[in-house]
């Protein structure tokens, strides 16, 4: 194994992680609902090609999307990849833009035999962070008070992972995917008096989440002529997971910009088998050339009315299904004069109908799906020399709108990642 020539190139890539998680993630007001802002869970190839990849096999990619894939693995696979996004917010009456960094994903993927893979990573879960305020004013026959209600939430889940994939018999693979989610959640609502004798009042409340998941994929692939055609699919059951929660109530003023808690209402926790994810099945079908080209239409979905915390279902959210297609194409992969003709060229589309039906923030109004829609382009660039692949994508899309005084959400998605493959676990013969 050419372990040494990774070290730098390894110590690098892991403090990235913790560059990017301490940086926001999210600005998304549609974050404040269920767990948040749910990542999908593919790596920048998948992303560049709409977030396909139950029907994905590669030789020297990791497809985290279907552990299945990995009995198609022929070399180890070290993938690293980061990523940023301008969010640009606007209602009926005002517009925000936002910049924003995304936590990397890391994983490791090696073949133990011929039809047999083993990979592990680690990737955001989900991302919490939002900034409500509501104005409101209250009057009876002697005064006037205004007051407003402030909503905030930050944090998010990750998800450690590891993923098996075996070929039983010709063609027809499966996989397994074991997982551990963990991470907490902080929110806060603050009622604010605008009257110095009268005091505010906070409540803050933190969920930490710490438990695992398993979910089984299967590929069928099958060779016409100088052609293949793959059937995949995923299934992902319900789980109950392990959860906690600790919370306060605090009263307290401001003097000359410094709050000053005046006294504790009231302190709480629990622990309990306290969230509930919901289970979700994709399939997806693709027919493609070996080097040459490759086309790939799925469909996913999950039942996100059934998810709840601590009991309590979320009224606002609805089961969600998502259409995709994507494709890449590569020119002459065995061009030795023109580099451009053995780039990998990506593009995808996805249609999102949402987990959220939600009406304005003050609960007026009949309700509105929060649908997202995008469009991906992205390039695999094989470095010269070198058995690394520097993988740059792009995702142009839109979520909500501006009617029922919700939000509209038009957002540019950068990936970029870098794949290192080499022969790891391979007997050399000495002449």
């Amino acid at each position: 194994m050419q372990i040494k020539k990774y070290k730098k190139v390894l110590f690098a890539i892991l403090c990235l992680p913790l560059i990017s998680m301490a940086q926001q993630n999210t600005i998304s007001p549609y974050s404040a609902f269920g767990i948040g802002e749910v990542q999908n869970q593919g790596f920048a190839l998948n992303n560049s090609l709409g977030g396909i990849g139950v029907a994905l096999r590669s030789t020297n990619y990791l497809n985290p999307m279907n552990p299945a894939s990995l009995s198609a693995l022929s070399q180890t696979a070290f993938e690293a990849g980061i990523g940023g996004s301008a969010l640009f917010l606007s209602d009926n009456n005002l517009s925000q833009e936002y910049l924003t960094s995304t936590m990397s994903y890391l994983s490791l993927g090696f073949p133990i035999m011929e039809g047999l893979g083993i990979s592990g990573g680690l990737m955001p879960y989900s991302f919490q962070g939002y900034e409500l305020k509501q104005n409101f004013e209250f009057s009876d026959a002697t005064d006037t008070l205004d007051y407003s209600i402030n909503h905030s939430g930050s944090g998010g889940f990750n998800r450690a992972y590891v993923n098996v994939g075996v070929e039983i018999v010709e063609g027809l693979s499966v996989g397994a995917t074991g997982s551990m989610i963990f991470g907490t959640l902080n929110q806060q609502r603050d009622l604010i008096f605008d009257d110095e004798f009268v005091l505010n009042r906070r409540d803050d409340n933190s969920y930490y989440v710490r438990d695992y998941t398993y979910d089984a994929g299967i590929q069928y692939q099958k060779n016409i002529g100088d052609k293949y055609f793959t059937f995949g699919a995923t299934y992902s059951p319900q789980f109950s997971l392990n959860a906690s929660n600790k919370g306060a109530i605090y009263r307290y003023d401001i003097v000359s910009d410094f709050e000053y808690i005046r006294d504790t209402v009231e302190v709480f926790g629990s622990s309990t088998n306290g969230l509930v994810l919901p289970k979700a099945f994709a399939t997806g079908l693709a027919l493609g050339k070996t080097e040459n080209w490759f086309v790939s239409a799925e469909y996913d979905f999950k039942e996100w009315s059934q998810m709840s915390l601590f009991g309590e279902t979320d009224a606002q959210m609805r089961n969600a299904s998502q259409y995709k297609v994507g494709m890449w194409w590569i020119p002459n992969s065995q061009d030795v004069h023109n580099y451009w003709s053995t780039v990998q060229y990506r593009a995808g589309f996805n249609y999102n109908t949402g987990f959220l039906s939600v009406s304005a923030f003050d609960n007026q109004g009949s309700k509105t799906d929060i649908n997202d829609m995008s469009l991906s382009l992205g390039l695999g660039l094989p470095m010269k020399r070198s058995k690394t692949t520097a993988n740059i994508g792009v995702q142009l899309g839109k979520r909500g709108t501006i009617d029922s005084g919700l939000v509209e959400e038009k957002y540019i998605k950068f990936h970029v990642a870098f794949t290192f493959n080499d022969k790891w676990f391979t007997k050399r013969k000495i002449d």
